[in-house]
Protein backbone atom coordinates (compact mmCIF):
# COMPACT_ATOMS: atom_id res chain seq x y z
CA UNK A 1 0.00 0.00 0.00
CA UNK A 2 1.57 2.95 -1.13
CA UNK A 3 2.00 6.20 2.22
CA UNK A 4 0.73 8.85 -0.36
CA UNK A 5 -2.88 9.72 1.05
CA UNK A 6 -6.16 8.17 -1.30
CA UNK A 7 -7.86 11.35 -2.89
CA UNK A 8 -11.52 10.41 -3.62
CA UNK A 9 -14.40 13.10 -4.72
CA UNK A 10 -17.22 12.69 -2.23
CA UNK A 11 -20.37 14.90 -3.78
CA UNK A 12 -18.36 16.60 -6.19
CA UNK A 13 -15.77 17.69 -3.50
CA UNK A 14 -12.10 16.34 -3.32
CA UNK A 15 -11.03 15.04 -0.14
CA UNK A 16 -7.81 13.11 1.06
CA UNK A 17 -8.06 9.77 3.35
CA UNK A 18 -5.33 8.52 5.03
CA UNK A 19 -5.06 5.13 6.85
CA UNK A 20 -6.93 4.96 10.23
CA UNK A 21 -4.44 6.68 13.00
CA UNK A 22 -2.94 8.53 10.06
CA UNK A 23 -2.60 12.24 10.55
CA UNK A 24 -4.24 13.80 7.26
CA UNK A 25 -1.55 15.13 4.88
CA UNK A 26 -0.73 19.04 4.95
CA UNK A 27 -3.57 21.60 3.69
CA UNK A 28 -5.92 18.51 3.75
CA UNK A 29 -9.10 18.84 6.15
CA UNK A 30 -8.53 18.12 9.82
CA UNK A 31 -11.76 16.19 10.06
CA UNK A 32 -14.17 14.70 7.76
CA UNK A 33 -16.89 17.57 6.86
CA UNK A 34 -19.61 15.54 7.10
CA UNK A 35 -19.33 15.19 10.53
CA UNK A 36 -19.23 18.50 11.50
CA UNK A 37 -22.53 18.74 12.83
CA UNK A 38 -22.04 16.06 14.87
CA UNK A 39 -19.37 17.57 16.77
CA UNK A 40 -20.98 20.51 18.79
CA UNK A 41 -18.85 23.25 19.93
CA UNK A 42 -18.18 23.15 23.73
CA UNK A 43 -21.24 24.77 25.56
CA UNK A 44 -20.18 28.47 26.24
CA UNK A 45 -21.30 28.87 29.89
CA UNK A 46 -23.05 25.46 31.56
CA UNK A 47 -23.34 27.75 34.58
CA UNK A 48 -26.43 29.51 32.11
CA UNK A 49 -27.95 25.86 31.66
CA UNK A 50 -30.08 25.73 28.12
CA UNK A 51 -28.19 28.74 25.48
CA UNK A 52 -30.57 27.33 22.84
CA UNK A 53 -28.28 25.85 20.53
CA UNK A 54 -30.31 22.87 19.71
CA UNK A 55 -28.36 19.78 20.15
CA UNK A 56 -31.21 17.94 21.51
CA UNK A 57 -33.74 19.35 19.04
CA UNK A 58 -31.08 17.87 16.43
CA UNK A 59 -30.87 14.47 17.59
CA UNK A 60 -34.61 13.58 19.31
CA UNK A 61 -37.58 15.28 20.25
CA UNK A 62 -38.93 15.67 23.27
CA UNK A 63 -42.18 13.70 24.23
CA UNK A 64 -45.57 16.20 25.47
CA UNK A 65 -47.38 15.69 28.63
CA UNK A 66 -50.73 15.77 28.54
CA UNK A 67 -52.84 18.88 27.65
CA UNK A 68 -49.74 20.49 25.93
CA UNK A 69 -50.67 19.87 22.39
CA UNK A 70 -53.54 22.47 22.56
CA UNK A 71 -51.28 24.58 23.51
CA UNK A 72 -48.67 24.31 20.75
CA UNK A 73 -51.22 23.85 18.36
CA UNK A 74 -52.89 27.17 19.55
CA UNK A 75 -49.26 28.59 19.04
CA UNK A 76 -48.93 27.13 15.90
CA UNK A 77 -52.56 28.45 14.48
CA UNK A 78 -53.77 25.24 13.54
CA UNK A 79 -56.54 23.04 15.26
CA UNK A 80 -55.23 20.11 17.83
CA UNK A 81 -55.84 17.73 15.09
CA UNK A 82 -54.67 19.16 12.15
CA UNK A 83 -51.46 19.66 14.37
CA UNK A 84 -51.56 16.11 15.48
CA UNK A 85 -51.78 14.90 11.89
CA UNK A 86 -49.03 17.21 10.32
CA UNK A 87 -46.70 17.51 12.80
CA UNK A 88 -46.72 15.04 15.63
CA UNK A 89 -46.18 10.93 16.22
CA UNK A 90 -47.78 8.37 18.24
CA UNK A 91 -44.80 7.14 20.56
CA UNK A 92 -45.31 4.84 23.49
CA UNK A 93 -43.59 3.25 26.56
CA UNK A 94 -44.25 0.50 29.11
CA UNK A 95 -45.57 1.91 32.41
CA UNK A 96 -46.00 -0.99 34.91
CA UNK A 97 -46.71 -3.84 32.50
CA UNK A 98 -49.38 -1.48 30.12
CA UNK A 99 -48.59 -0.05 27.26
CA UNK A 100 -48.98 3.91 27.09
CA UNK A 101 -48.93 6.17 24.49
CA UNK A 102 -47.68 9.70 23.84
CA UNK A 103 -47.29 12.43 21.44
CA UNK A 104 -44.09 13.44 20.13
CA UNK A 105 -42.75 16.44 17.34
CA UNK A 106 -41.88 13.78 14.45
CA UNK A 107 -38.33 13.83 13.46
CA UNK A 108 -36.93 15.02 10.04
CA UNK A 109 -34.74 12.93 7.74
CA UNK A 110 -31.94 14.57 5.91
CA UNK A 111 -33.34 16.39 3.28
CA UNK A 112 -35.76 17.82 5.62
CA UNK A 113 -39.45 15.32 5.45
CA UNK A 114 -40.65 13.69 8.35
CA UNK A 115 -38.34 10.08 8.56
CA UNK A 116 -42.43 8.49 9.74
CA UNK A 117 -45.76 9.16 8.41
CA UNK A 118 -47.34 12.19 10.86
CA UNK A 119 -50.34 11.04 12.95
CA UNK A 120 -49.73 7.62 13.54
CA UNK A 121 -47.69 5.37 15.64
CA UNK A 122 -44.04 5.02 15.43
CA UNK A 123 -42.46 1.37 16.37
CA UNK A 124 -38.74 0.83 17.20
CA UNK A 125 -36.54 1.14 14.02
CA UNK A 126 -37.82 5.30 14.14
CA UNK A 127 -37.05 5.23 17.89
CA UNK A 128 -33.47 4.24 16.80
CA UNK A 129 -33.47 6.98 14.20
CA UNK A 130 -32.00 10.61 14.53
CA UNK A 131 -33.48 13.13 13.34
CA UNK A 132 -34.08 16.65 13.53
CA UNK A 133 -37.62 17.92 15.66
CA UNK A 134 -40.12 19.32 12.75
CA UNK A 135 -39.95 22.41 15.14
CA UNK A 136 -36.36 23.47 14.95
CA UNK A 137 -34.96 25.67 12.60
CA UNK A 138 -31.35 26.18 13.47
CA UNK A 139 -32.19 29.26 15.24
CA UNK A 140 -33.72 27.83 18.07
CA UNK A 141 -37.84 25.82 18.67
CA UNK A 142 -40.66 27.82 16.86
CA UNK A 143 -42.91 26.60 19.38
CA UNK A 144 -40.55 27.68 22.63
CA UNK A 145 -43.44 29.08 24.36
CA UNK A 146 -45.34 25.46 24.44
CA UNK A 147 -42.97 23.19 23.81
CA UNK A 148 -43.12 19.83 25.18
CA UNK A 149 -43.09 18.69 28.59
CA UNK A 150 -39.43 16.78 27.80
CA UNK A 151 -37.73 19.67 26.75
CA UNK A 152 -39.12 21.83 29.13
CA UNK A 153 -37.46 19.71 31.67
CA UNK A 154 -34.44 19.05 29.63
CA UNK A 155 -30.92 20.59 30.56
CA UNK A 156 -28.15 19.78 28.66
CA UNK A 157 -25.48 20.77 31.71
CA UNK A 158 -27.53 18.72 33.74
CA UNK A 159 -27.35 15.14 35.28
CA UNK A 160 -29.32 12.86 33.30
CA UNK A 161 -30.88 11.70 36.36
CA UNK A 162 -32.57 15.11 36.32
CA UNK A 163 -34.26 14.39 33.11
CA UNK A 164 -38.10 13.64 32.23
CA UNK A 165 -37.79 9.82 31.26
CA UNK A 166 -40.42 8.32 28.42
CA UNK A 167 -41.71 6.17 31.64
CA UNK A 168 -42.03 9.51 34.08
CA UNK A 169 -43.97 11.26 30.80
CA UNK A 170 -46.36 7.98 29.81
CA UNK A 171 -47.42 7.88 33.87
CA UNK A 172 -48.75 11.30 33.26
CA UNK A 173 -50.45 9.98 30.55
CA UNK A 174 -51.75 6.85 32.10
CA UNK A 175 -52.81 9.04 35.57
CA UNK A 176 -54.41 11.44 32.96
CA UNK A 177 -56.34 9.13 30.30
CA UNK A 178 -57.55 7.02 34.09
CA UNK A 179 -58.95 10.73 35.43
CA UNK A 180 -60.42 11.34 32.58
CA UNK A 181 -62.52 7.61 32.88
CA UNK A 182 -63.93 8.43 36.36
Amino acid sequence: MSDRPTRLRIFGKEEATTRAGEPPPAGAPAENPYWLDEEPAPHPDPAKGCVRRGLCCRSSPGWFAPGEVEQAAELAGLTPDAFVRSRLVVDEVEVDGERVFAFAPVKLDRLGRPAWPTGSRVDALYRMLRGVCVFFDGGGCRIYAARPFECRAYVCTGPSRDDASHEAIGRLWRDHAGAERQ
